[in-house]
């Protein structure tokens, strides 16, 4: 599923390709992915418009239209953004097109169709409404403490968790626990002020450094866990195979050496 640092990446592409483009044409092709808004509704409020603006909240893009609302996009397990102008060269498994009067596209794309797309005339009334918790890159350190104060889950769902921390997921999290020496299951309430700071800054080091990396595992570097997170993958300290253990329903990869179960 796509990632806060996937989503940043989506935000920067949709940048670059489709600010200040006129849509001319909407095509939807499954009503499946509309959330709480007509397919009709949906097109009449787009065609014609301009996106001027972007931002992400967590796993959330949101395009303006000018002065008017936002475009909201969660993409779900497979969902991205792919701007083009040859239709015979476009992507397969294209839920909405938008088609610009320079003769470009931008196909939103979701095989499994899990992804959702609606609209808000309000960010922060639309942040409330999905009961989204503060960004993993906006937080401060008293922040962090903040929101993990109190919970009494393992410390990977609480990561996890987008009503405590907007973002992160079954890759990230994992990836930052590696960082921090962490197990997975280790209690959130059991965390001293020293470990939680640690596991800030590897929050937000993990964080930033995907985003310099495209979010492309394949460019990441040899110290991280991410490359390794299939099974027969290895410690990228040389400590051997990683474990896996499922918590809150998924399945997290663990080094059993580097990352000790809680006593």
């Amino acid at each position: 599923m796509p990632e806060l640092p996937d989503v940043e990446i989506f935000k920067q592409y949709l940048d670059a390709t489709a600010l200040h483009q006129t849509i001319h044409r909407v095509e939807i092709d499954s009503t499946t992915i509309l959330d709480n808004i007509s397919r009709q509704s949906l097109i009449q409020t787009l065609k014609g418009r301009r996106f001027e603006s972007t931002r992400r909240h967590g796993k959330h893009l949101l395009a303006a239209l000018g002065c008017g609302p936002y475009l909201t996009l969660h993409f779900g397990m497979t969902g991205y953004l792919k701007y083009f102008k040859d239709p015979e060269a476009g992507p397969t498994h294209v839920r909405l097109l938008l088609s610009f009067t320079n003769g470009y596209h931008l196909a939103y794309v979701s095989q499994r169709k899990l992804g959702r797309v609606g609209l808000t005339d309000d960010p922060e009334k639309f942040i409330q409404e999905k009961s989204l918790g503060p960004d993993a890159l906006e937080l401060d350190l008293d922040g962090f403490k903040n929101v993990l104060a109190g919970k009494r889950g393992m410390i990977k769902s609480t990561l996890m968790n987008q009503r405590v921390i907007a973002g992160l997921g079954n890759v990230y999290s994992d990836e930052i626990l590696y960082q921090c020496g962490l197990h997975p299951k280790v209690p959130a309430d059991s965390l001293t002020a020293e470990v939680q700071e640690n596991l800030f800054k590897e929050m937000r080091q993990t964080l930033q450094e995907a985003i310099q990396d495209r979010a492309d595992p394949r460019n990441f570097p040899e110290s991280c866990l991410t490359p390794q997170r299939h099974k027969g993958g290895e410690c990228p300290k040389g400590h051997g195979r990683l474990g896996r253990v499922k918590v809150a329903g998924r399945r997290a990869y663990y080094c059993p050496r580097c990352q000790p179960v809680p006593e």
